[in-house]
C-alpha cells in the first residue's frame, strides 16, 4: 500500500452518504431516481475499499460516483443527501494532492497538468447527464426545450413529449459516456472527439449561435461551449491524456 492513502476515510464518509441516501427515500421523485442515487452512493465506499491499494483508482472511481450523488442531490434540492455526500470531497481532495504530487515527481509537470485538465473537463459532463439519466421524470422545462426548440429547428414542428424524453436520454447517454472516457481516462482520444462533436451539435440545436458570443446574453451565447471545445480538442492528439488515467494504469 502507498505510504499515504486516504481511501479508508473515503470508505467511512461514503458509508455515511449511503445511509443518508437510503434513509431519506421520501426526497426522491420516483423509484428510478432512488435506485440510481443509492447505487452511486454505494459504489463510492465499495470502490474506495476495493482499490484502496491503488492511488489512482481509489481516487478516480470514488470521485466519479460521488459527483453523481452530489450533482443529482444539488439539482433537486435533496439537501440532506447532497451536503453529506459533499463531505467525501475532503478526503478525495487530500487523495488528489497525493496522486498529483506523485505524478509530478515521477512523470513531470506536463503529464500532471494534462491529467488535471482532462479529469476536470471530463467529470464536468456528469453535471449535465444526471438531470437526463438519473431522475424518474424529466423537468418540464427541459422536455419543453427539446420538444419545441429542437423540434422546430430540426424537423420543423414540435415533438411529442415521448420523443423529447427519448432524445433527452440519448443526450444523457452520450454525456455519461464522455464523462467515463475523458474523466476516468478510458479511450480518452475518442472521448475528446465525442465531447467536441456533441458541443457543436448542442450549440446548433440549442440556437446559441444565433444568440451571439457572450454567454450571459439572454438565451446563452456560445462562449462557454467554445471554451470547453477548445480545451477538449487537444486531447484528440496521441499521448496527451496525462498519466492519471485508467488507460495508462491498464497499460
Amino acid at each position: 500500500m502507498e505510504r499515504k492513502n486516504y481511501s479508508m476515510i473515503v470508505v467511512i464518509t461514503g458509508l455515511i452518504t449511503l445511509a443518508s441516501a437510503v434513509f431519506n427515500a421520501e426526497l426522491y421523485d420516483g423509484t428510478w431516481s432512488m435506485i440510481a442515487t443509492v447505487a452511486a452512493a454505494l459504489l463510492v465506499p465499495v470502490a474506495a475499499y476495493v482499490f484502496r491499494n491503488n492511488l489512482t483508482l481509489s481516487f478516480l472511481i470514488p470521485l466519479f460516483f460521488n459527483t453523481i450523488v452530489v450533482r443529482n442531490a444539488d439539482q433537486h434540492d435533496w439537501t440532506a443527501i447532497g451536503w453529506v455526500a459533499a463531505v467525501t470531497y475532503i478526503p478525495l481532495l487530500l487523495q488528489a494532492f497525493i496522486v498529483f504530487r506523485k505524478t509530478y515527481l515521477v512523470e513531470g509537470s506536463t503529464e500532471t497538468a494534462l491529467s488535471m485538465i482532462r479529469i476536470f473537463i471530463g467529470l464536468n459532463w456528469l453535471t449535465h447527464c444526471t438531470e437526463k439519466l438519473f431522475v424518474s421524470s424529466h423537468d418540464a422545462g427541459l422536455v419543453g426545450f427539446f420538444a419545441n426548440g429542437f423540434g422546430n429547428l430540426v424537423v420543423g414542428h414540435p415533438l411529442t413529449d415521448s420523443t423529447a424524453n427519448a432524445l433527452i436520454v440519448l443526450g444523457g447517454i452520450v454525456e455519461f459516456a464522455t464523462a467515463i472516457s475523458l474523466g476516468l481516462g478510458v479511450f480518452s482520444r475518442f472521448g475528446a472527439f465525442m465531447s467536441a462533436s456533441y458541443l457543436v451539435v448542442a450549440q446548433i440545436v440549442g440556437g446559441h449561435f444565433s444568440v451571439g458570443y457572450t454567454w450571459i446574453l439572454p438565451g446563452g451565447g456560445w462562449e462557454l461551449a467554445f471554451y470547453y471545445f477548445m480545451v477538449t480538442i487537444p486531447f484528440m492528439l496521441p499521448k496527451v491524456g496525462g498519466a492519471v488515467a485508467l488507460e495508462r494504469w491498464r497499460g
